[in-house]
């Protein structure tokens, strides 16, 4: 469960966000934002798969 720290920022980011009025920006931060996800997400299952020796 996220904590009140992060829900801070997730609304930070959203009312950042509704601020842009270039469609191209907008499309620009979102497609930022979603590879820094995938990205987090990909190496937080290279960690999991990860054996220790």
């Amino acid at each position: 469960m996220p904590s009140s720290v992060e829900d801070l920022q997730m609304l930070r980011l959203i009312k950042a966000f509704r601020t842009i009025s270039d469609q191209d920006a907008r499309r620009a931060v979102l497609l930022y934002v979603e590879e820094q996800a995938e990205n987090q997400r990909v190496k937080s299952s290279q960690k999991r798969g990860q054996t220790d020796h």
